[in-house]
């Protein structure tokens, strides 16, 4: 989730960017705005989060506000709260109890500047600030230091579906900006959380010289938005990207080549509407390859890796009708990058180079809109780690290998001993994990994930009921087929887990007739029953070792049930309500990007996609800034309503089909994006 200040934008995320030419433009304003001094701001590698002043019996202090409609963040998550809205383990935990008391210690001396800045009897303003407590995502600073990018107010905004119904949430009038749907021109409700306020740079100033003494103490630094200027002896500038040239390859022995410029004057912004992509994922055991079809929006960072770096031939990856679209795809995710970089070698700031930063963030309504825009380069693939083929940054070093990899027993033998001389057992393990998931999503998936690092491998069963099943507001069924579609986007990166469709309506009987005498488990297997430590979940593997096979050894499942957690706003992951946002995202926008913490904002589409639901025409208007990553749920694999969730770093084990490809599916997709003007 994107927090209170909401998601900042891409370049192409821009209303105004509808073609290739319409980014080169983009770029070029970027550069006359950026050569002047100050203008733009460092985009810091750290975690969004946003403090508000509000008043309690009459004593004003400092509390967090998360953005969500739930009570807590609207009423604020103060200094005794925070334990309640981020669980033990939360990595937030630590670090806002630390915000807290540098704010709140400093609150007197800062009150004046509170005042003139409107925050103090107004907790609807809010501090838009980043934290960074050393190494982050991606980048390794030096210190901790909490930088203030600026000065927010909520919108205001009612709950219309999910646990928070009802919520009000006060701020400003939500002003309507112009949009196209179906052809026809309307005002449409902005979907930002939040508007930036202007402000007295002299006051901010004030406020974080005097915040600075304090922060020292507990080990903190604070900055206000730090300027960037032109490097010396550098120059912005685009040709050399431009003239370079780039090669599509169409099939194995057809290729597209010609200058970046040249692609991209003819091609189209593809949006976030799901294609269809092919894949081959190869069974470990086995050897035998899988083929399969997953959903992807065109402009997902595998997509563009396998097209435009990797030369994945497009045929091996999407039918005829996706293949112009998916090109685009790559062409903007590339240009973006590339330009990107163009742009942040030329930059510094009191932090040093930009490079050595996430990026740059711009602000001028009249050349970008009303919200801020970022240009991140090469970090607009941070944390890609495999997706359709391995690492993304072709130039980096390689990285020693891991020694609990499973390719390291060399390794590990030559520096620990063998598993033999270790007296190490070396029986296989597999862990179970069924249920009916109608849908499943990141709760499901964090049992998963932690069954994963335990196992040698997962086993999720799909229960199929023989009675109705769970729908969607629309009346449209969940169907096991649909939840198998969700999983294989969900543990794409997971090589060690297979996920399949029982022929029971039961979740037990599924799962029990899989460990049982007619079950495919071999003698000597060790098996893990999936349970959560919630309620009473791990009581339903009561009795549980009379349905075992002979020689099959299970593992007491109390010793391995999955310790429950909760999302980042602290309740539990609920399929209903996913199932209400599911209901409403066609409508609404919001919705959509709620749905981001229940299924990762790569998947959104997808998932739209694959239970048939359109989403809303995209508005004219970027967002706002990042948010650290979310974390958490609680539950058992049976219940769908509370199961635990985690974020980890994607890798994805799959080959791609590049050959056996019919020659006449190669010609007709040249034939159609020839027409369409792709590769005139």
């Amino acid at each position: 989730m994107g927090g209170a200040a909401g998601h900042m934008a891409h370049p192409f995320d821009l209303g105004s960017v509808r073609t290739g030419n319409d980014l080169i433009d983009f770029f070029n304003k970027a550069k006359e705005h950026l050569e002047t001094e100050g203008a733009g701001a460092v985009k810091i590698d750290g975690v969004n989060v946003s403090f508000k002043v509000v008043e309690i019996d009459g004593q004003h202090e400092f509390a967090v506000d998360r953005g969500s409609l739930k009570e807590i963040d609207i009423s604020g998550i103060t200094m005794s709260r925070v334990d309640q809205r981020f669980p033990e383990g939360h990595g937030m935990r630590p670090a806002i109890k630390t915000l807290l008391t540098i704010l709140n210690k400093a609150l007197p001396a800062i009150k004046p500047q509170l005042k003139e800045l409107g925050m103090w009897d107004n907790p609807s303003m809010f501090l838009n600030t980043e934290y960074v407590t050393g190494t982050t995502n991606v980048t390794d600073y030096d210190e901790n230091f909490l930088a203030i990018h600026g000065l927010n107010q909520f919108y205001e905004k009612i709950a219309k579906s999910g646990a928070s119904k009802g919520n009000v949430r006060p701020g400003a009038v939500r002003p309507t900006v112009s949009a196209v749907r179906k052809g026809i021109d309307i005002e449409v409700p902005i979907k930002d959380p939040s508007r930036e306020v202007s402000y007295d740079p002299q006051v901010m100033e004030t406020l974080i010289e005097k915040l600075n003494p304090v922060a020292a103490e507990l080990g903190f630094k604070a900055y206000g938005s730090v300027p960037t200027n032109r490097s010396e002896g550098t120059d912005i500038s685009f040709d050399k990207t431009l003239s370079e040239p780039l090669s599509i390859q169409i099939s194995d022995d057809r290729a597209v080549t010609k200058p970046l410029r040249d692609w991209l004057a003819a091609a189209q912004n593809p949006d976030y509407d799901s294609l269809k992509v092919k894949i081959v994922t190869v069974d470990e055991e086995t050897g035998q390859e899988v083929e399969k079809v997953v959903t992807r929006h065109p402009l997902h960072k595998e997509l563009y890796k396998a097209l435009a770096i990797d030369g994945v031939p497009v045929v091996s990856l999407v039918d005829q009708a996706d293949a112009e679209r998916a090109i685009n795809g790559a062409l903007f995710m590339h240009a973006t990058r590339m330009l990107g970089n163009d742009v942040l070698r030329g930059l510094t700031s009191p932090m040093g180079d930009l490079m050595s930063h996430e990026g740059v963030v711009l602000r001028d309504e009249e050349k970008f809109g009303p919200n801020p825009v970022k240009i991140t380069g090469e970090f607009i693939l941070g944390n890609l780690g495999g997706g359709f083929g391995g690492s993304v940054n072709e130039n980096e070093d390689e990285s020693p290998e891991d020694p609990w990899d499973s390719d390291a027993d060399e390794w590990y033998e030559d520096r620990f001993g063998s598993d033999q001389e270790l007296g190490r057992d070396t029986r296989e393990t597999i862990a179970i994990v069924p249920g009916a998931f109608k849908p499943p999503h990141n709760g499901h998936l964090a049992m998963v994930r932690e069954y994963a690092g335990m196992a040698d491998k997962v086993v999720v069963l799909i229960s199929r009921p023989t009675r109705g099943g769970r729908k969607l507001p629309n009346g449209r069924e969940i169907t096991a087929e649909d939840s198998l579609k969700i999983w294989e986007l969900l543990v794409q990166d997971l090589s060690n887990v297979e996920v399949s469709i029982s022929n029971h309506a039961s979740p037990l009987t599924a799962a029990y007739e899989y460990v049982g005498a007619e079950g495919p488990l071999e003698s000597g297997t060790k098996v893990i029953l999936g349970a959560s430590t919630k309620g009473t979940d791990i009581k339903r593997w009561t009795g549980a070792e009379k349905y075992i096979k002979r020689g099959v050894e299970l593992i007491d499942p109390f010793s391995t049930a999955v310790e429950p957690t909760t999302r980042s706003n602290g309740d539990a992951y609920s399929a209903t309500d996913m199932r209400e946002l599911l209901g409403a995202a066609e409508n609404d926008e919001n919705a959509i990007e709620e749905l981001e913490e229940f299924i990762g904002e790569d998947n959104v589409f997808d998932l739209l996609s694959i239970l048939g639901i359109g989403a809303p025409m995209r508005e004219e208007s970027g967002a706002g800034a990042i948010a650290g990553a979310p974390v958490g749920v609680k539950g058992g694999p049976w219940d769908d309503d509370d199961i635990d969730k985690d974020n980890k770093e994607e890798k994805q084990l799959s080959t791609l089909r590049r050959e056996n490809i019919d020659l006449s599916t190669i010609d007709e997709v040249m034939r159609l994006i020839m027409e369409r003007g792709i590769l005139r």
